[in-house]
């Protein structure tokens, strides 16, 4: 099955490539369809702007004037470099997402088995965690029944596993990690989101349970953020 990753991989290399699993992944995923139109677009715009008539230039009169009236061709080579830009803008802020909720699916790999656990983590290996992080979490977050400290792109974060009432939850606090806005993803067996928190990046929320919708996965990701009480 083709994911977010491959899909955007493979229509990056080739905009309009018909291969079967990519239309089907196309035609299943609004976030895609819209990265996939933003795509076309610019590469529309990109050949309208290489195809500009280079005419010769007419004879001009004097300096000034050849000074004030640059030349059509540099006109285009100046518009495809601005869409090549702009491109390349759109291209570079739409992956790095993508590529954190990638890198979080990759560690969840490494610790099979921090969902195994159900009773309570003690308080003080707990708030050890915690206070790594200059952060506490009020009762309301629920049972942390997973801590650690896990080294996550070059820092260390705390990844902790906490059991709601629609079961366990894994819970990343992502301080060093900042996105622009809710990034949800639906891979490999996990469905959750990354959430910005203001002033300190961002925690990534996600579950094994495939029954729960990614809109409960946000209002839970909601309510863990608010149970965070940050120290400084």
């Amino acid at each position: 099955m083709t994911d977010h990753t491959r899909y955007r991989s493979s229509i990056l290399a080739d905009p309009h490539d018909a291969d079967p699993e990519l239309q089907a992944h196309l035609a299943a995923c609004p976030e895609c369809r819209a990265f996939t139109e933003r795509l076309l677009r610019f590469e529309s715009r990109l050949k309208r702007a290489l195809s500009v008539d280079v005419a010769p230039s007419a004879p001009v009169l004097s300096f000034a004037r050849k000074a004030a009236s640059p030349p059509r061709h540099w006109m285009a080579i100046a518009a495809s470099v601005l869409l090549g830009v702009g491109m390349a803008a759109v291209i570079w802020l739409s992956l790095p997402q993508r590529s954190l909720a990638a890198d979080v699916l990759a560690h969840m790999a490494g610790e099979p088995d921090a969902w195994h656990t159900l009773e309570a983590v003690p308080g003080a290996e707990l708030d050890a965690v915690l206070q790594s992080a200059d952060m506490r979490l009020k009762p309301a977050a629920g049972i942390v029944s997973y801590a650690q400290r896990c080294r996550f792109r070059g820092h260390m974060v705390p990844h902790l596993v906490v059991q709601r009432p629609s079961g366990a939850v894994t819970v990343m606090v992502l301080e060093h990690e900042n996105v622009r806005g809710a990034t949800d993803f639906d891979e490999h067996g996990y469905r959750g989101t990354i959430v910005p928190i203001a002033g300190h990046g961002s925690i990534a929320v996600l579950m094994r349970d495939q029954s729960v919708s990614l809109s409960e996965i946000e209002q839970i990701a909601a309510q863990v953020g608010n149970s965070i009480l940050w120290m400084r």
